[in-house]
């Protein structure tokens, strides 16, 4: 029996798969930084009021949780 679960659309990539995915991000990233595009990582956590949730089926994918220190709902990007 496997125990390691993950939610639906969450893939863990392994060994050759995850050399081969790193490869093309790298050469993605070199790609459009020579066309003069810069880097940009945006937070993974916000503020569920800071996501924009035009959906409820955004709404359904957005991995919530409290913030113990300001008691606000924070919101991991369903992307």
């Amino acid at each position: 029996m496997n125990n390691w679960q993950l939610p639906e659309g969450i893939d863990e990539l392994t060994g050759e798969q995850a050399v081969t995915f790193e490869s093309i991000r790298r050469r993605l990233l070199d790609l459009y930084q020579s066309w003069g595009y810069e880097l940009v990582v945006p937070p993974m956590v916000e503020y569920i009021e800071s996501l924009i949730l035009t959906s409820n089926s955004v709404d359904q994918k957005t991995f919530k949780f409290l913030d113990s220190s300001s008691g606000r709902m924070l919101g991991v990007h369903s992307d």
